[in-house]
This record gives structure tokens, sequence and C-alpha cells, in this order.
């Protein structure tokens, strides 16, 4: 099973509402069972339950959970939740269910707070899982009263490569490729020369925020040679767009410090020698000094 413990990456890109309609509008462009739980719900409408998870003392690879109107208006409100996974789970339909009740609250509703929930897993994993199977079972086997959500499984590996990048969101774009090949180097190395058009398309602060982070992320799954050869990679593509990655400026830094401590122990080194020199001398002329005191004593001595 490919495990990987919790990082930041889906939170930072797809915790921007924006970001997350992007996200589903490429996902659901091959996933008809996505795109009919999406159909009464108007994305421009999505609000982000800020810090939810922390409500259930957990956090999964990288929960988010949002708030979202119905798309024919009035005040009907969705919850919608985005579970992403890297390996096969077969406890997602209880952790889910945990959720939607104690998650999925619309705390300005005094009438009734619990929102009807839409559940989505996002899988980059290489393992064969359906967890869409195991939904539909449990929902037959109670006749439709449970699970008392809708549920949708995107397999990151299904979705178009160019109609993903052709998406105007590039942040969007990039996180859902990086994601689908985070565990094949090889096609995503392939993929750098279209990545960075995108990357070409953001102000140079964002590039360079979102390069950072998806080092971070795929440090989680490649291994440390990889990496490197990966840095490496967009620090080129960083020369040629104009910007400097926060990992970059990090390593430069740690390179000029350990420069300066390099110089530091060598003046160190140059003062010592010159400081046992001067000891050096001074017991020379010690030493000079107590024999002329002898010579001048036994001078005195004989001068008697």
């Amino acid at each position: 099973m490919n495990k990987r413990k919790h990082d930041g990456f889906l939170k930072y890109t797809y915790s921007k509402p924006v970001n997350a309609k992007a996200l589903l509008q490429i996902a659901s462009r091959t996933n008809k069972n996505l795109a009919a739980i999406l159909a009464e719900v108007d994305l421009e409408t999505l609000e982000e339950i800020p810090e939810a998870f922390n409500e259930v003392g957990e956090r999964g690879e990288a929960d988010l959970a949002f708030k979202v109107k119905a798309i024919n208006g009035g005040e009907i409100r969705f919850g919608l939740l985005l579970e992403h996974k890297s390996s096969p789970d077969n406890g997602i339909m209880a952790q889910i269910g945990k959720y939607a009740i104690r998650v999925m609250v619309d705390k300005n509703n005094s009438e009734y707070a619990w929102m009807p929930t839409k559940a989505i897993v996002i899988y980059n994993g290489t393992d064969p899982w359906d967890p869409l199977a195991q939904y539909k079972n449990i929902h037959a086997m109670y006749n439709g009263r449970i699970p008392h959500f809708e549920f949708a499984f995107v397999n990151l590996a299904e979705i178009d490569d160019d109609y993903c990048l052709a998406h105007g969101n590039a942040e969007a774009a990039i996180g859902a490729i990086t994601m689908k090949y985070a565990f094949d180097m090889e096609k995503y190395n392939a993929m750098l020369p279209k990545i960075e058009k995108k990357l070409a398309t953001l102000p140079n602060s964002e590039s360079a925020c979102l390069v950072s982070k998806i080092e971070l992320y795929l440090g989680e799954y490649i291994s440390q040679e990889a990496l490197e050869d990966l840095k490496m990679a967009f620090k080129s593509i960083g020369q040629r767009l104009g910007f400097v990655s926060a990992g970059d400026e990090r390593r430069a830094l740690e390179r000029s410090n350990r420069r300066l401590k390099s110089a530091n122990k060598a003046k160190d080194a140059v003062i010592a020698d010159k400081d046992a020199m001067i000891a050096d001398k001074d017991a020379q002329l010690a030493d000079s000094a107590r024999r002329i005191a002898e010579l001048e004593a036994k001078l005195a001595e004989m001068g008697k």
C-alpha cells in the first residue's frame, strides 16, 4: 500500500474555492458520477469551512470541506467534502459518515443545521480501488436509507492531461497533474515543458510558492535522487521565467552560511597560528631574559 502522511499540498492548492471549482470541472468532464452529484449545486458559491477537521480530532491526507448553494437559488446549502487518498482505504465510508454528521454543519441555520453532504474522494494511488462499488452495495443493502451522503470517486489517472492543462486555472491544473503523476517521475518529468508554460501564466511569486509546495509534496513519494533532479529542473524553469522558489532561496542561504562559517574557521585558524607564533616569541624572549639575568648574576659574583 502507498501510505503517505499528511502534507499541505492539496489543502494549499484547493482550499481556495476557485481552485476547488476548477479541479471539479476538470474531473467531471469524464466522470459522469461526479457530474451527476454536482448538477444541482452552484460551484460559484463554494465557501470553505475553515479548519473543519479539527472538530473530529483527526485529519486525512488532505481533507477539505465546503458549503455550496443550490443552483436554483434560494438558501438551500449542501456540504461538499474533498478527501484525498493515495492508497485504498476500506474504512472510507465510515470516515466520511462521521465527517458528514460532525463537520457538515451550517451554524447559521437555526432550523436545521445539518447540510446534505456530497463526498468526493480524490485518489492518486497505483493500487486498484473502487469505493464507489462499496458505496452502492451499502446503499442497496439498506434500501437507500444509508449512507446518509452522496458519493463520487475521482481517480486522477482517468483525467485527460491536455484538457487539464488547457484549463484557465493554472494552479489547479498543475496541482492535478502533480498529484496524478506523484508515483511516476518519468511521466511527470515529461510533462515539465507543459507545466512550465502554465507556470508562465502565473505571477512570479505564485509560481515560486507553488513550485516549493510541489517539491515538498513529491518528497513524500520519490527518492532523494529523483527529488534533487526535479529541484534542478524547477531551478532551470525558474531562471527562464524569472522567479526563485522558496526552496532555492533557502538552499542558497544555507550555502552562504556554510561559506561564511568556513571563512570564519579559516580566519580563526590564521589568528590561532599568529597567537601561537606570538606565544612562541614571548617564550623565547622570556628565556633570553632569564639567561641574561643569570649572566649578570655571575658577572656580579665575579666582580666581588
